[in-house]
C-alpha cells in the first residue's frame, strides 16, 4: 500500500480529531523482533501539543507491556491513516504524545502528480463560462500528470468556477493546444503559500476529459518526464538534496525544538531556490565564486530538483568535489548560519546585474 504523508499542523488535528469524534479504535503496537504486540485503542483527547491515546482494558492482563525503548506506531484502519512516536508517556491505560508532526494516509491517487513551486509562474490557460458568455483566462500552474492538473486564483474570482463545471483548456506552460482539451472541475479548495497566513487563494483540481497519452501531447509530456528526472535527483550514493516530503519532515522535526529556526530555515530555503533560474552562463560564474564549502552547507535541507539544476551541467571534478563536501552533515544552526551568507552573496550579486533569478525567463519548454 502506497502512502503520502502531510506535515500541516492544521490537517493533522482536524484529522485525529475527526478519528476521535468517530468513537472508532486505533490498532496501536510496537515491533518486538519479527513480532508485532498489537492492542486497540481509542483517541479521547486531541490539541495543538498534545494527544491521548485510551488503551483496551484486555491490555492490563497482556503479556508484553508498551515501552519506551521501542518506536510506537498507531493505525486507524478504517480510515488508512498512520503514525508513529519514538517518545510518550504512560499513565496506567493512557498514553500521551505530542500531537504528531507528520501522519501518513493511503495514496488514492492513480498516477502521480508533479509539483511546481508558486513562484514558477507556469500558467494554465482555458476559456469558462456559458455559451453566451465565455471568457478567457490564464493562471498559476501548481501540478500536473497525465489525467489532470491543479491551479491557483485568488478567492475574489470564485464566482466564475464550480464544481462539476466544464472548462475547455487552450494552453498548459508553454504548449498551445490547437484542439483543445476538455476537463472538469473536480474540487475547490483554500490554499495557502504559508501556513502562517491566510493567502486568500483558492486551489482548483481539475481532471482531463481525456488523458494527455491517449491525446498524446508530447511537449506537455516532456515537461513531466523532466521533472520526474530532476526530483529523482542525480542518483548517487552520496547524499544529494531533500524530496519534498523529506525536507518538510526534517523542518517539522526542527521546529518541535527551535520554531524561529525552523521558520528562518524554511525562508531562507526559498530565497535559495531562485537559483534554479541560473542561465547556464550564469550558472557558471556563480559555482566559480562563490565559496562552496558554505554553499554546500546551505544547501543541507535544499531540494533534490535544487542541486540537480545547479550542478548537473558541470564537469565531473567539479560535481564530485561539490558532492563530497555536501555529504558533510551540518547541524540547524549551522545549516541556517550559511543560508545568511549565501542569501547575502546572492543579493549582492542581484544588486549588481550579475545575477537575474527571473523564474520567466529561466528556460523554454517545448
Amino acid at each position: 500500500m502506497k502512502m503520502w504523508s502531510t506535515f500541516r499542523k492544521d490537517v493533522i488535528k482536524s484529522r485525529l480529531t475527526q478519528i476521535m469524534e468517530s468513537g472508532d479504535e486505533v490498532t496501536i503496537w510496537q515491533n518486538r523482533g519479527d513480532e508485532r504486540n498489537k492492542f486497540q485503542a481509542t483517541i479521547v483527547e486531541v490539541t495543538d501539543s498534545n494527544t491521548i491515546i485510551q488503551i483496551e482494558d484486555a491490555y492490563k492482563n497482556a503479556d508484553y507491556k508498551i515501552t519506551k525503548d521501542s518506536t510506537l506506531f498507531v493505525h486507524y484502519a478504517k480510515g488508512d491513516a498512520l503514525f508513529k512516536k519514538d517518545a510518550f508517556k504512560t499513565e496506567g491505560l493512557r498514553i500521551i504524545i505530542k500531537t504528531p508532526v507528520e501522519l501518513m494516509m493511503k495514496e488514492r491517487r492513480s498516477v502521480e502528480r508533479f509539483s511546481f513551486k508558486y513562484q514558477d509562474f507556469k500558467n494554465v490557460s482555458f476559456k469558462v463560462g456559458s455559451s453566451d458568455d465565455v471568457e478567457s483566462v490564464s493562471y498559476i500552474l501548481k501540478d500536473l500528470s497525465v489525467k489532470g492538473l491543479s491551479l491557483i486564483v485568488h478567492e475574489s474570482e470564485a464566482p466564475k468556477f464550480s464544481v462539476g463545471a466544464t472548462i475547455y483548456i487552450t494552453s498548459i506552460t508553454d504548449q498551445n493546444l490547437s484542439s483543445g482539451l476538455l476537463a472538469t472541475i473536480r474540487y475547490i479548495t483554500p490554499y495557502s503559500v504559508s501556513l502562517e497566513t491566510d493567502s486568500n487563494l483558492l486551489k482548483l483540481g481539475v481532471q482531463f476529459s481525456d488523458s494527455l497519452e491517449s491525446v498524446t501531447f508530447k511537449s506537455i509530456s516532456s515537461v513531466i518526464e523532466k521533472k520526474q528526472l530532476k526530483q529523482k535527483g542525480l542518483e548517487v550514493s552520496t547524499f544529494n538534496g531533500l524530496s519534498e516530503v523529506e525536507q518538510e519532515k526534517v523542518l517539522r522535526k526542527i521546529a518541535e525544538e527551535n520554531h524561529v529556526l525552523a521558520n528562518n530555515i524554511r525562508e531562507q530555503n526559498e530565497n535559495i531556490d531562485r537559483l534554479r533560474y541560473l542561465t547556464l552562463e550564469m550558472k557558471r560564474n556563480f559555482l566559480l565564486e562563490v565559496n562552496l564549502d558554505l554553499l554546500a552547507a546551505s544547501l543541507r535541507l535544499s531540494s533534490k530538483e535544487l542541486i540537480y539544476d545547479l550542478i548537473s551541467e558541470v564537469t565531473d571534478t567539479m560535481k564530485e568535489e561539490f558532492l563530497y563536501k555536501l555529504d558533510q552533515p551540518k547541524s540547524p544552526s549551522a545549516i541556517n548560519k550559511a543560508q545568511d551568507e549565501i542569501v547575502k552573496f546572492i543579493r549582492a550579486k542581484e544588486k549588481s546585474g550579475e545575477l537575474v533569478l527571473d523564474p520567466t525567463s529561466f528556460e523554454v519548454l517545448v
